[in-house]
């Protein structure tokens, strides 16, 4: 039987088709993880900024949001995490319930702000009103108001960190059709 061999510009055809496979799936690969840090670099500066647009978040709240890519048994993976656990009660809203009450510090009270009424330097004494109102803890000399008492509080949602993760998902295939006609 006679054996046929193609030729094309001198080299057999199935080493160049070799070739030309392997430069292919090497850019798809690399169109691949570029649409993936594509992603990152979309959703995380999003992220950070609906987080800064919610209230009072700065510092740690903004730079604990990352991103990140991985890659291991054929799959090329993005995630997305916050370090600060309670980021879930900004994401979905939660009712906090007190133990039997929560100690709010009162906006006039300076010194109470971001201290935790038991962590509060100095004795405070509860001081239940007769009007029926909030209960009080007074501290200082004189004795002024500090914090006040409430069974729950109520915290809406405030961030969109799945809505925009979720864009970005939808993004990809965009990512990836400009990196492979970049890359081809």
């Amino acid at each position: 039987m006679p054996v046929v061999r193609l030729f094309l510009a001198g080299d057999r055809v199935g080493p160049q088709l070799r070739r030309s496979g392997i430069k292919i799936k090497k850019q798809i690969l690399d169109a691949e993880r570029g649409a993936a840090q594509d992603v990152v670099d979309y959703v995380v500066p999003k992220v950070r900024s609906d987080i800064a647009k919610s209230g009072k978040f700065k510092g740690h709240w903004l730079s604990d949001f990352t991103g990140k890519i991985t890659e291991g048994g054929g799959f090329i993976r993005v995630s997305f995490t916050h370090a600060d656990f309670r980021w879930r009660v900004f994401e979905y809203g939660a009712v906090i319930h007190g133990k039997p009450l929560l100690w709010i510090p009162l906006s006039f009270a300076k010194d109470a702000q971001g201290i935790r009424a038991r962590d509060y330097p100095g004795r405070l004494f509860r001081v239940d009103r007769k009007s029926g109102g909030a209960p009080l803890l007074l501290g200082g000399n004189p004795a002024t108001p500090k914090f006040f008492g409430k069974a729950s509080v109520t915290i809406p949602k405030k961030w969109h960190m799945t809505q925009i993760i979720g864009e970005g998902a939808t993004k990809m295939k965009t990512f990836y059709n400009a990196r492979m006609k970049k890359n081809g």
